[in-house]
C-alpha cells in the first residue's frame, strides 16, 4: 500500500488543474486581472477561472469579481453575475454570448 501512495498523490495533483466536465474540450487561456492570475477554461456558455498565483488570504468577493472579469476578457462574452459560484481557487459562471 505504501508504495502506491506517491502515485495516488500524483494523480490527485494532476486532477486539481484539470477542467471540469462542462468545459472539457473547450479553449483555455491565461490572463492577469489586478493581483490575480487565472487559467480560464471555457466551452459554449460555461466558463471557469482557476486562480494560479499564491496570495495570503485572498478575499472571496475580490477573487469572484476578478475571475468574472478574466472570463469576460478571454471569451468576449458577458458573465451572468447571478451564476458566479465557487471559491477563492476556482470561479465558475455561465456566459451570455
Amino acid at each position: 500500500m505504501a508504495r502506491f501512495l506517491p502515485y495516488l498523490n500524483l494523480l490527485i495533483l494532476v486532477a486539481c488543474g484539470a477542467p471540469s466536465m462542462g468545459v472539457i474540450g473547450g479553449q483555455s487561456e491565461r490572463v492577469t486581472v489586478g493581483d490575480y492570475v487565472f487559467e480560464v477554461n471555457f466551452k459554449g456558455s460555461r466558463a471557469e477561472a482557476y486562480r494560479t498565483n499564491t496570495l495570503w488570504a485572498p478575499k472571496a468577493r475580490q477573487v469572484f469579481a476578478a475571475g468574472a472579469t478574466a472570463m469576460e476578457q478571454v471569451t468576449g462574452c458577458h458573465v451572468v453575475r447571478s451564476s458566479v459560484r465557487g471559491d477563492v481557487a476556482l470561479v465558475q459562471a455561465d456566459l451570455l454570448c
